[in-house]
């Protein structure tokens, strides 16, 4: 008996509510019913307010029917599971303006967070509308979700998440976090060598991705070369350095234009050109995010 106490006082951790501070406030996605794909959804809201001493979960919820002005405005309570599970249950429906069966009924359901795409997601089922279930995918939000007849925000916002999930991608702020803290690495060539080395792929596949999560980010790819040779080959050698990263990164799936190449020779090295190392260090291919 003794072991099995002292078991359960080492592994029962309780939660630390006040810590949920991630998952306090707004957060904005689409609410599906099943076998109902994204771009046929429902525009849905969330306003989270948890208690730091309980864990006890209350906010407002709101169900927009996209490029409409039908919503349903409805409070709900719920509790925080574990750290990042959480579970709700709408009661009451304070507004509403719609013709849509699915937008009134009162749903209830688990949403679990997930670190690495930045997604609250779960599944739902009515409580007062027979056979209704689905899904719903949230992240937070920058904006503040209406409590009257205005819209919450124009919803081109939709059809951006849509496409997100269409294509797989973690959510905007998680991408933009990952571009900024991204940490460039030369790709490497060998003396008078333009061949691309298959140990860099996966770091050129990895940008690649990081460029094609952001409708406006370009990559810029700078060819350099060590110091042998006369300056005009230099140049031309590391355009083809360039060039060669760049037929990559396309094969990749990454728009020609969102690739811009520069290629400066000898004139920008590394380090020093004294040693074979230096040099070995100056034959390179170099990257910054534009």
């Amino acid at each position: 008996m003794r072991i099995v106490v002292l078991f359960l006082l080492i592994f029962s951790v309780p939660i630390a509510y006040s810590q949920l501070g991630f998952l306090e406030g707004t957060w904005q996605g689409i609410i599906t019913t099943y076998n109902q794909s994204p771009k046929d959804g429902n525009a849905v809201w969330f306003d989270f307010h948890i208690d730091a001493n309980s864990g006890d979960l209350k906010g407002e919820s709101r169900v927009e029917t996209p490029f409409t002005n039908f919503f349903a405005y409805k409070n709900f309570k719920g509790k925080v599971e574990s750290r990042n599970v959480l579970s709700f249950e709408e009661i009451f429906i304070g507004l509403q303006k719609n013709t849509g069966r699915e937008i009134w009924c009162l749903n209830q359901g688990t949403l679990k967070y997930n670190d690495s795409t930045g997604y609250l997601k779960g599944k739902w089922t009515s409580s007062d509308c027979r056979r209704l279930s689905g899904e719903i995918v949230l992240y937070r939000s920058k904006h503040q979700m209406s409590k009257s007849d205005t819209l919450s925000l124009y919803h081109s916002w939709f059809n951006n998440m849509v496409t997100d999930l269409s294509k797989g991608w973690k959510a905007y702020y998680v991408r933009d976090s990952e571009m900024r803290n991204f940490e460039f690495k030369p790709v490497y060539f060998d003396h008078d060598k333009d061949d691309l080395k298959v140990l860099y792929e996966d770091y050129l596949r990895h940008i690649a991705r990081i460029v094609n999560s952001h409708s406006d980010l370009r990559i810029k790819i700078i060819g350099h070369t060590d110091s042998n040779g006369t300056d005009d080959y230099n140049v031309g050698l590391s355009e083809r350095r360039a060039e060669q990263v760049k037929k990559f990164l396309i094969q990749a799936d990454v728009p020609a234009d969102k690739v811009v190449i520069e290629y400066r020779g000898e004139l920008d090295p590394a380090t020093t050109n004294a040693t074979s190392e230096g040099k070995r260090l100056n034959r390179r291919v170099d990257f910054e995010f534009i």
